[in-house]
């Protein structure tokens, strides 16, 4: 849309609907409004490419419209949701009545952007679990209300209401549509907003397979444009009503990289049972169960921490969980650290062990040396969480001297600390400590090397198992040998952190361009401070035929040293350095209200991956 005319239906919604704010109008705008038409020009061009859409690196009809534009033409199987009105005097800091939801009203509210995470929790805090069970799957003007919820891609919002009641695996119309074939076709202003839509479904037990398997078992292949045939869909799954022809192509152009990674990934996990869900859930930790949709690759580290940790809780023993995080650099050791923390609720401390070498830097000097009155970030963090279960997370533990081993003996073995300011003795029996380490990665690569076509390829999570039960056999031995027997002899379990499968490592790239994409996706801001202005800004991106693209990148420049950190500096050199460098000669001046500029990214006709501006 034209910025003047973007601009004039700005000022429209706000004068409609003054509690509107500019930018939430501007969003809503952008998100539901149709690309312009194209041009003679642009439908000349469509032809060719129809007639080429075999040949690599040939443009497509669509070219310049983003991959994840909300449907908004008449196709009967698509939900075309209606604007609700906000009633005169509702109040987001609580309802009327207790007893009655008018989901509608709260409804509006969500599509005009009045509730925040937070303040909706508060709201439906208000009512009872039996009231919202019903009342949040209710339908409101024919629609169900948890596709207005999904609507917003407010990963925040759509998990608040789940976690309220609301199902995640409702459906629309007598065809059965389902609500994660919404999210993925009704997309998002980015590919990670759309991606984290529907991880957040997957996460809080939407189930993958109301998607037919064809458009992501296997993830890592391109998608025909066209959609899978209905005998593809047949041979492939049991039939659904709702997969149409029109809707299976729009579906297969729809789906990114990462979205079919996270289905097949959900479409594998086993389910648990009550009593896990139950444990989980009175220790507050539910969330866990989604650990896996949470981080790329690492199925086996992912799989064995939730183990661990429903037996650790299930015991109630007063004793600290101590994890190692075994594993070669960039490869997910401390994302599934803050991972966990995030499902667990809980507050955490970090220490960088590479700046660590004596006792008393990292626990502060005991009374009477000078400065024993401060103690220090660790030990003020557990006194501050004595008795309360905590995280301490260890970075490059290899790094850490004899002394500081030592000192960690007695807080691993009873949970017993002595607070460096008073000398008073504190409980961490709650507390998890997870080291994460680079020490044991000779023995890790050369089983991964070993053991390939298990860990990476199988789908038999007892072999998988078996083969990681004798790892960590091998791992403990090397724990020992390295760090002395007093402190292996409390570790309650090593995590084998392994090298990146070659179809996840593509994963990994299509991350890296997804937070390209929403950093290229920023409006252009001249601001009074230089330091605060943006200069890149106002692009789309689309990435054609995203398996191929990120396959070549990741066959061409993963590195089993530096894991995920190799992936990312290829993709800054591959494909953001040039895009920018086209960007800047696109314009004579920067101006905050210019056109978008379009680039695709795909792979010419040598198979090497190219960023070029789109046809327009």
């Amino acid at each position: 849309m034209p910025s003047h005319a973007l601009d004039e239906g700005v000022r429209q919604i706000i004068t409609q609907y003054p509690g509107c704010s500019e930018d939430i109008a501007r969003h809503c705008l952008e998100k539901f409004m149709p690309p312009d038409p194209p041009s003679d020009d642009d439908d000349a061009q469509s032809q060719l490419d129809h007639d080429d859409n075999n040949q690599v690196g040939s443009d497509t009809a669509n070219e310049v419209e983003s991959q994840y534009e909300i449907i908004d033409k008449d196709y009967p199987w698509m939900p075309k949701l209606p604007i609700l009105q906000v009633p005169d005097g509702f109040n987001t800091t609580g309802p009327r009545d207790s007893t009655v939801v008018d989901v509608g009203e709260i409804l509006a509210a969500v599509q005009e952007g009045r509730f925040d995470t937070d303040s909706l929790r508060k709201y439906l805090g208000y009512y009872s679990g039996e009231i919202l069970n019903v009342q949040l799957n209710a339908d409101v003007d024919g629609y169900p209300a948890m596709f207005y919820i999904v609507s917003t891609n407010n990963s925040g919002i759509i998990r608040e209401w789940i976690k309220h009641g609301g199902d995640p695996n409702t459906t629309w119309g007598p065809d059965a549509f389902p609500v994660i074939a919404f999210s993925v076709l009704n997309g998002g202003r980015t590919m990670a907003e759309a991606s984290r839509t529907l991880a957040t479904l997957l996460r809080f037990g939407a189930d993958p397979r109301a998607i037919p398997k064809f458009f992501y078992d296997p993830y890592s292949r391109d998608l025909p444009n066209d959609g899978p045939t209905e005998e593809e869909l047949d041979n492939n799954d049991a039939p659904k009503k709702w997969c149409t022809t029109d809707a299976g192509a729009h579906l297969a152009r729809s789906l990114s990289l990462s979205q079919r990674y996270d289905l097949y990934r959900a479409s594998k996990i086993q389910p648990h049972s009550g009593r896990e869900k139950e444990l989980l859930t009175r220790q507050g930790a539910e969330e866990v169960l989604g650990l896996h949709q949470m981080i790329v690759a690492q199925s086996i580290a992912t799989r064995w921490l939730q183990k661990k940790l429903l037996a650790y809780l299930a015991r109630q023993k007063n004793k600290p969980l101590v994890l190692v995080f075994a594993g070669p650099s960039g490869h997910g050791k401390t994302e599934l650290a803050q991972r966990f923390r995030d499902l667990m609720s809980l507050e955490s401390h970090t220490v960088d062990c590479t700046n660590v070498k004596q006792d008393v830097e990292l626990f502060g000097p005991r009374p009477p040396f000078s400065g024993n009155e401060n103690g220090s970030a660790l030990n003020n963090f557990l006194v501050r969480k004595a008795g309360e279960r905590c995280i301490v997370f260890m970075d490059e533990f290899e790094k850490t001297s004899k002394d500081i081993q030592n000192t960690l003996l007695l807080p691993f073995q009873d949970g017993k600390y002595e607070d460096r300011r008073t000398g008073k003795s504190i409980d961490c029996s709650k507390s998890i400590w997870i080291l994460a380490t680079n020490q044991l990665d000779g023995v890790i690569q050369a089983f991964c090397k070993t053991n390939e076509q298990v860990l990476f390829y199988s789908e038999d999570e007892d072999a998988q198992d078996k083969l990681v039960e004798k790892l960590c056999r091998q791992l403990r031995k090397e724990f020992v040998g390295h760090f002395g027997a007093p402190l292996g002899g409390r570790i309650t379990e090593i995590l084998p952190f392994l090298v990146f499968a070659a179809p996840e490592s593509a994963v990994i790239v299509h991350k890296a361009l997804m937070d390209l994409e929403t950093e290229l996706a920023r409006r252009v801001h001249l601001a009074l401070n230089k330091d605060q202005d943006v200069y890149v800004g106002n692009i789309s991106m689309r990435i054609k035929n995203d398996a191929s693209v990120c396959s070549t990148i990741a066959n061409e420049e993963y590195d089993k040293q530096t894991g995920a950190r190799s992936i990312f500096l290829a993709v800054e050199r591959l494909v953001a350095d040039p895009l920018v460098g086209q960007y800047l000669k696109d314009g004579d001046m920067f101006d905050e209200g210019q056109e978008t500029t379009h680039f695709v990214i795909d792979r010419n006709v040598d198979g090497e991956v190219e960023v070029r501006l789109a046809v327009q």
